[in-house]
């Protein structure tokens, strides 16, 4: 068994972290928390697999994809905000230089990107929820 590299773990992290603020003010807002609180702690569980490479790129990939699809198909009911994580999980997967170099090295650009965009776009949604 080898561990994860440690950009993909960082990756993982940040598609658990990025809709974490926004998931906070809709459950303010009063909208329904379990399928909410639920989809977000999915995003936990490729962590666990951190010490086993081949388990966390399984668990990335498939949570990736089934998250991928629930955010769209959820989209009316406030789950659209999880897509960019979900992409995140599927970016990770594959993130890891010690197999393929520049293939990996993209894949974290994207990610960054990922990240940084709509984390920008939260931010400022939760701004506009503060004042």
């Amino acid at each position: 068994m080898r561990p994860v590299h440690p950009w993909q773990t960082k990756i993982t992290l940040a598609a658990l972290l990025l809709p974490a603020p926004i998931t906070l003010a809709l459950l303010v807002g009063g909208v329904p928390a379990f399928r909410l609180v639920v989809t977000l702690l999915l995003f936990s569980v490729p962590l666990a697999f951190r010490a086993d490479r081949a388990r966390f790129m399984t668990s990335c990939v498939v949570l990736g994809i089934t998250l991928a699809g629930w955010s769209i198909l959820g989209a009316w009911e406030g789950t659209l905000i999880f897509f960019p994580s979900a992409l995140l999980l599927l970016c990770a997967a594959f993130a890891d230089p010690r197999e393929y170099r520049t293939p990996a090295t993209v894949v974290t650009v994207f990610a960054c990107l990922l990240a940084v965009v709509p984390g920008m776009f939260f931010a400022g949604c939760l701004a506009g929820l503060v004042v």
